[in-house]
């Protein structure tokens, strides 16, 4: 056992000091090269704080509040734009080094290679590129690890509170609290519900409600702004019609508004309008899977043994990336840095397709590096290439998407029998809900 603590810890320690080499000696400096202004924006609204100015009253902002304080801080210590987008991406450094620690502790509970998930997720982020260090989206995406691993020890409390605080970072962790929501109403959990519940709701309010005291307006129009939003050139819908354009289908027109490349006709307006609830619709059907194959687990246990935890934690992650995909998939806007989301999550599935899900996520984060930054004018212009290798990114990740929702989750077969009772059932018989 001692030896095993030993070697996951030098494993770690390896990561550690291998992504401390690749933030700052190869992400800060190509970002700087290459990305329109990392850390640009973030900057500017950091220095508007630093002089005294309020969000949401003062000036208009888009960003939650806990986003807000990650572009503070390093304004704190460095008030030039090159200096503080260092400190910003030290910063994000930072986060990714927690990822690596929860990530390592997840693996162990999931009995998955520490070393290969750290392999795994270290290739992920640098198919993603220096993006990583130009937007905070490591910091939410961190948050929903946190959140993951509180819930698969039993910590009840941490997950849903840290769930809320990502919320007032970036929104998108909220699509992940139906899946803990219908986790206790299937066990029978209804105390533990509760609990977390009153976590969430406790958590918003202390974060929430200053804003809204300060101003109220201000705060809400930081919301409905993401709603007004039209419909994004890289979202599903947006790639789709921009290549039917370039195939002379259809004609579009594009637009920078709202801070992005957006697209407008008759259908790309009809799109935006129902994007909300076509990903509702989509987002159910994952909920509802995630149930039935949680409460047909249960029901077909004929006893506890030691492999049923395994079973249980590796839904919930596999379950955890399909949402996160699924929304990011169905929503009207599709960020590049959308892709960061996903990072922490993948590399701890269980299952041989896992290896086919990372294949193919590769290959879809290369296309997007292909496009922005380095094609990202022509693609706005519609030629056909970039407008091409963007509808092929997002196919990419449909077809993620439905390998996870064809897989059954199942523990991966290298569990040391060392951590099984000798009463365990073999590793190899078949796992099924």
């Amino acid at each position: 056992m001692q030896t095993a603590f030993r070697q996951s810890r030098n494993i770690l320690l390896i990561f550690i000091g291998a992504h401390a080499a690749i933030f700052l000696c190869f992400f800060i400096v190509v970002a700087h090269l290459y990305y329109p202004s990392p850390g640009g924006l973030e900057y500017s609204l950091a220095m508007q704080m630093l002089d005294g100015r309020m969000p949401y009253r003062d000036f208009a902002c888009e960003y939650p509040p806990l986003a807000l304080l990650n572009f503070l801080v390093p304004g704190l210590l460095f008030r030039t734009p090159l200096a503080y987008s260092f400190a910003f991406a030290g910063e994000i450094l930072l986060f990714d080094l927690i990822v690596l620690v929860l990530m390592s502790s997840l693996a162990s509970h999931l009995n998955i290679p520490v070393r290969d998930s750290l392999a795994v997720y270290t290739v992920l982020l640098l198919a993603v590129g220096p993006l990583v260090v130009c937007r905070y989206d490591l910091l939410p995406a961190m948050m929903v690890l946190v959140a993951l691993h509180a819930f698969t020890v039993r910590k009840t409390g941490i997950a849903w509170s840290t769930i809320a605080l990502g919320i007032t970072a970036k929104l998108y962790p909220v699509v992940l609290a139906p899946l803990f929501f219908i986790h206790h109403i299937v066990s029978r959990e209804y105390r533990q519900l509760i609990k977390g519940i009153a976590c969430f709701l406790g958590v918003l309010l202390v974060v929430t409600v200053p804003w809204l005291i300060i101003d109220t307006g201000g705060f809400w129009n930081s919301l409905t702004y993401h709603v007004a939003r039209g419909l994004h050139s890289e979202s599903t819908y947006g790639a789709a019609l921009m290549l039917g354009q370039a195939l002379g289908w259809t004609v579009v027109e594009g637009s920078l508004t709202f801070g992005s490349w957006n697209i407008a006709s008759l259908l790309a307006d009809t799109l935006g309008r129902i994007s909300f609830y076509l990903a509702a619709v989509f987002l159910a059907a994952v909920y509802g899977w995630f149930g039935w194959l949680l409460w047909k687990g249960i029901k077909n246990r004929l006893q506890k043994d030691a492999i049923e935890p395994y079973r249980t934690r590796q839904l919930l992650l596999q379950c955890a990336s399909l949402t996160v995909l699924v929304f990011i998939l169905t929503n009207k806007v599709f960020s590049p840095q959308y892709l960061i989301w996903l990072c922490p999550l993948l590399p701890l599935l269980g299952g041989r397709s896992r290896y086919l899900v990372w294949s193919l996520f590769v290959v879809a984060a290369a296309l997007t590096q292909y496009v922005f930054p380095y094609h990202y004018i022509e693609f706005e212009l519609g030629n056909p290439v970039p407008v091409a290798m963007l509808f092929i990114r997002n196919l990419l990740l449909i077809a993620v998407a439905i390998v996870l929702l064809r897989t059954p989750p199942s523990t991966v077969t290298t569990v040391p029998s060392k951590s099984l009772p000798i009463s365990a059932p073999p590793l190899s018989s078949k796992l099924s809900f």
